[in-house]
């Protein structure tokens, strides 16, 4: 039989092993909660930063489709020079009625050939600002001029096929047949070449017209005006009028998905004032306010003029808005599409897929904080 001394030291060993082995375990349950935590952390950084990621591809597509401005004129008859040429005399005589300056073209097939090599090719014939025609990013050299009758700028696609180079300003390229000056290479890899002609060249035919707003003009353009403005200046009605409708959709998709983290904290800001300084929520609503009242100016001017009444008290104009929302996308979709409408809603696609993924994270964002707390 054990001693009572071989009993005291059994017992004391059976305690040391057991307090070893709780240890063992806290410390155990200790890693895994920090490694959870960590992991959780992790999650979070990852999460933010795909979301910020997705914010700025968002506001970057935005831009380039809001480079699309100003409303857009389609003719089924083509409208012959001397007319374009009167709407510009009109144009400069009625500045303050009607702040246009109209830009014409047409788009069509041709041949563009440069010493043995030759390419079938896209071409977009204008007269006026090329930019507001098709805006594009320019790696060397720049647009054709209003004023300019022999210049022609060439895509980086076009400019590899028939040289091999972009570094071409100055090379003659024959436009079916005809000689011209390479003014600028864009960025692009669609085959197309922009084609300019004199503002005064009343030889060309015309179907699209883009109608830029002038500096002076005090308010943003509405489909009135450009109607107004193809009336009176001898153009005619025009068969398609496409407003800024892609722009203001665009601007909001780039928005929403920062508005959802963003009301969310402000509620919980809000619920940590009310829960504990009570006294200070009614001065926070007051603060609000005028922070709203600051901003309102900015997001009404972000927003199409069609969208703002001139009475707010007006009750017919919300009823009818929904109705001018769906004929304007009606329209947008029924115009016969040509290369520049073919760009602009590739480029709404992708600012749609980005929409689509940056709300779903802006809301992971925000359960990840449910959780944690």
């Amino acid at each position: 039989m054990m001693g009572s001394k071989s009993i005291k030291q059994f017992r004391y060993r059976s305690r040391l092993i057991f307090a070893d082995s709780a240890n063992a375990s806290t410390h155990n349950h200790r890693k895994l909660v920090l490694i959870a935590l960590e992991t959780a952390t992790i999650k979070k950084i990852l999460i933010w930063c795909v979301f910020c990621i997705l914010l700025t591809l968002g506001f970057l597509e935005a831009g380039a489709v809001n480079r699309f401005h100003g409303a857009s004129l389609r003719f089924s008859t083509p409208i012959n020079g001397d007319a374009a040429y009167r709407a510009r005399q009109y144009s400069i005589s009625n500045t303050c009625q009607n702040a246009f300056w109209p830009t014409f073209w047409h788009e069509s097939k041709a041949t563009l050939s440069a010493g043995a090599r030759s390419l079938q090719t896209s071409a977009i014939s204008f007269s006026g600002n090329a930019a507001v025609v098709w805006p594009a990013d320019f790696l060397i050299g720049s647009a054709p001029s209003s004023v300019d009758a022999k210049g022609i700028a060439v895509s980086r696609h076009v400019a590899l096929s028939l040289w091999g180079s972009t570094d071409i300003v100055g090379m003659t390229v024959c436009v079916n047949e005809k000689p011209r000056i390479v003014r600028g290479v864009f960025e692009g890899m669609a085959e197309l070449a922009l084609v300019s002609f004199h503002i005064e060249d009343t030889t060309q035919s015309w179907t699209g017209v883009e109608l830029s707003s002038r500096p002076a003009q005090p308010r943003s353009p509405t489909r009135s005006d450009a109607e107004g403005f193809a009336i009176l200046s001898g153009l005619g009605r025009p068969d398609y009028v496409l407003m800024g409708g892609a722009m203001a959709l665009a601007r909001f998709m780039a928005l929403f998905p920062a508005l959802i983290p963003a009301v969310y904290g402000l509620a919980l800001f809000v619920g940590y004032i009310k829960k504990y300084y009570r006294a200070a929520l009614a001065p926070l609503f007051f603060a609000i306010l005028i922070l709203i009242a600051i901003l309102l100016p900015t997001l009404l001017d972000a927003l199409p003029p069609w969208i703002i009444p001139t009475h707010w008290s007006d009750f017919s104009f919300w009823s009818s808005l929904s109705r001018q929302a769906g004929d304007g996308l009606r329209e947008f979709l029924a115009v016969p599409p040509m290369l520049r409408d073919v760009e602009l809603r590739m480029g709404l696609l992708k600012q749609m897929g980005i929409f689509v993924v940056s709300v779903w994270c802006s809301i992971v964002v925000c359960v990840f904080h449910v959780k944690s707390l």
